[in-house]
């Protein structure tokens, strides 16, 4: 849906100027920050049912009762906190949700006050507070996905040396699917939990976008955050770097998780695998929309791609995921 469509409807909802729409991320929904009575807040414009963000809206105000810093939802008109648009010339929909600026400063690989293992294992205990609080939550309303197979129909996925990626999923998922589900190791988690969706304040970690929230292991959870801080901080690009980063990191996050929650041993072993899924998976997330056209893809995009063929046909994990916890 165009912004002219919704932007109006949307700042007299939430009572925003909507001369001061400003764009700051497009990927799965789009972000924008704008102005409420002087004061920043964000607004997000994504293609979720009400249904779901109802379900994400109440786990963020049960992580807030538990203790948690996060980014609340703001009340728009009539009490509601989501403003839906049905697109009448279509069967498309627009669902709207506004929400605070949370303070403090973006993780920084670059500054040891922003990074490091003391950051680690603050990421890790608030982690374990999350799934902690998830052991008890039972949504009132609303409903959200449970994790499950990808589902992969771009046709040029099917094709050539990327048969090899797919076949990679295929295979991480049947064994994922097999494990077994219990309220201490499986339930709502946050799902996207990197260094670009939490600022550091006052040593505390405050949390925003929830969007990816759904049901699913913690432990795949933990390896989310174990393979971006990977991405983001290992200091040198290469598998021994990345494999001894990964250590080090899981090290510190789960000496701050076990403050907070505890994980049978079963599954900190599990971490390593999902961390390997998580990598294969972000491969589908970008190539998602490819049109077939190599050209259409960056030289780091092709060259990542032919490294993830090397591995996968020579029997090995991504790097930063050969190691034992």
């Amino acid at each position: 849906m165009s912004k002219a469509i919704w932007s109006n409807k949307a700042a007299a909802f939430f009572r925003f100027d909507p001369l001061s729409l400003k764009l700051i991320s497009r990927s799965t929904n789009d972000v924008y920050r704008c102005l409420q009575d002087g004061k920043p807040i964000i607004l997000r414009v994504s293609e979720r049912h009400l249904a779901a963000v109802d379900a994400e809206l109440e786990w963020i105000f049960y992580l807030y009762t538990h203790g948690l810093d996060v980014s609340l939802p703001i009340k728009g008109h009539d009490d509601r906190y989501s403003l839906f648009i049905q697109n009448k010339d279509s069967n498309s929909f627009t669902t709207i949700t506004a929400f605070e600026m949370v303070r403090g400063k973006c993780p920084d690989p670059h500054d040891p006050s922003l990074w490091g293992p003391n950051l680690f294992n603050k990421w890790g205990e608030t982690m374990g507070k999350m799934h902690h609080a998830s052991t008890t939550f039972v949504p009132k309303k609303g409903k959200r996905d449970e994790w499950h197979r990808l589902q992969i129909n771009n046709p040029f996925l099917h094709q050539g040396k990327y048969v090899l990626l797919v076949e990679r999923m295929r295979s991480l998922e049947k064994v994922i699917s097999t494990l077994p589900k219990d309220r201490g190791s499986y339930g709502f988690v946050h799902y996207d939990l990197h260094p670009y969706n939490f600022f550091i304040h006052n040593g505390e970690l405050s949390i925003f976008d929830f969007d990816d929230c759904l049901y699913a292991w913690f432990a795949l959870d933990i390896a989310i955050a174990a393979v971006h801080a990977s991405w983001v901080g290992c200091p040198k690009h290469n598998r021994q770097s990345k494999n001894e980063f990964s250590r080090v990191f899981l090290d510190s996050f789960m000496t701050g998780y076990s403050t907070a929650h505890s994980l049978e041993p079963f599954w900190i072993k599990q971490i390593p695998m999902f961390m390997d899924y998580r990598n294969i998976s972000s491969y589908f997330w970008w190539l998602n929309n490819w049109n077939g056209d190599e050209d259409m893809l960056s030289e780091h995009q092709r060259d990542v791609i032919d490294y993830a063929v090397q591995l996968i046909e020579t029997g090995k994990c991504f790097d930063g995921c050969d190691i034992q916890v």
